[in-house]
């Protein structure tokens, strides 16, 4: 098989595999369906490891987005995985609410919502990404696409993580370590 015939079979497996996992049933995703976001008193907000408002990966500032230049920027797929433990990543959270948005300056928009498992995991979640072309040259765009996540149980506060990233083909891992609602710890 010469190279670029074996490069084309790639690619199409690559692609097939992308759709396979964004119809995998297991979040809801609702891309783009407007939502309103609940009070945020008693949550625990996570902000990037680079500090409040920075992009957490480069010095380049992201630029303030409608929904629809959001799209034509991310037509590829990105995967996110959460995983909820309570403790040090010691007991699992099954029946966790998870939510990701995204806010554009014409409001925040749901891109998926759905519930951990007995594992506490919600695995599959296909989110638009940039293309991962983008990381090949300094063009100055991020390579990634950004996102806030919001997990909630009735049993512990809820955690709040901004902007999370996700790049093209690739299974981001957002750990969520709640603590008790109910002792302040």
């Amino acid at each position: 098989m010469n190279p670029s015939d074996f490069q084309a079979s790639v690619e199409r497996h690559k692609a097939d595999m992308m759709r396979m996992a964004a119809q995998s049933g297991q979040p809801e995703n609702a891309v783009g369906t407007p939502v309103s976001m609940p009070e945020e008193n008693d949550a625990v907000i996570h902000v990037p490891e680079s500090g409040a408002g920075r992009d957490p990966l480069q010095t380049l500032q992201p630029e303030q987005n409608t929904f629809a230049v959001f799209q034509a920027l991310n037509p590829k797929i990105g995967f996110l995985r959460v995983q909820a433990f309570a403790g040090p990543q010691t007991v699992p959270v099954p029946n966790a609410t998870v939510l990701v948005t995204h806010t554009f300056t014409d409001g925040t928009r749901r891109f998926a919502s759905g519930v951990t498992d007995e594992s506490g995991v919600l695995d599959g979640i296909a989110l638009p990404a940039p293309s991962s072309a983008l990381a090949q040259s300094p063009t100055g765009e991020a390579p990634y696409a950004l996102y806030d996540i919001r997990v909630s149980h009735p049993d512990y506060r809820t955690e709040i993580f901004r902007q999370v990233p996700v790049f093209e083909g690739i299974k981001s891992i957002q750990p969520v370590r709640f603590l008790s609602d109910h002792t302040g710890a």
